[in-house]
């Protein structure tokens, strides 16, 4: 394998036509490539003289053959990462559960008392203006009886005394 990468390193310095490697690009990005062809492709973007064309790939390949030389972590990282986040997060939330949680609960006591106190005002608000019109509309009314049985009354005093006159 390596042996390859060399002599595709030597001709591709001497060729000027990057046909093969835009070849292997479009079946790296289709997910079509073999590992050597991926190796080739990374060892193409190493060397130090890349066409303009192809310059936009140079940091993906880089960075890819980067990677590949970074040392594990090891077996336990997730185990030691995950006790290490459970202890700060316990901890935070402990903080905030202790600290605003009384806080809500007056402002939602707070909250409901003004809600109730509102909606109990206004029916007796308006229920209070209504009797008051109401009991203007009766009074008037009653007035109004009394002067018809009043103007009745002087009618049938009128009719009377015209019978005994008669």
């Amino acid at each position: 394998m390596c042996v390859i990468i060399r002599l595709f390193l030597e001709d591709s310095t001497k060729m000027m036509d990057y046909k093969y490697i835009e070849q292997l690009l479009e079946s790296y990005f289709e997910a079509k490539t073999s590992l050597e062809e991926e190796q080739i492709l990374r060892a193409f973007f190493a060397q130090q003289e890349i066409p303009a064309h192809l310059q936009e790939y140079v940091e993906f390949f880089r960075e890819q053959s980067f990677g590949k030389n970074e040392e594990s972590l090891g077996k336990d990282f997730d185990a030691r990462i995950m006790k290490m986040v459970g202890q700060q997060t316990s901890e935070k939330a402990d903080s905030r559960k202790f600290s605003f949680k009384p806080l809500w609960r007056a402002a939602a006591c707070v909250a409901v008392v003004l809600a109730l106190g509102q909606a109990a005002q206004m029916p007796y608000t308006d229920k209070e203006q209504e009797q008051q019109e109401q009991m203007a509309r009766t009074l008037e009314m009653l007035q109004k009886v009394q002067q018809d049985q009043n103007t009745v009354a002087q009618s049938d005093s009128i009719v009377n005394q015209t019978k005994t006159v008669n």
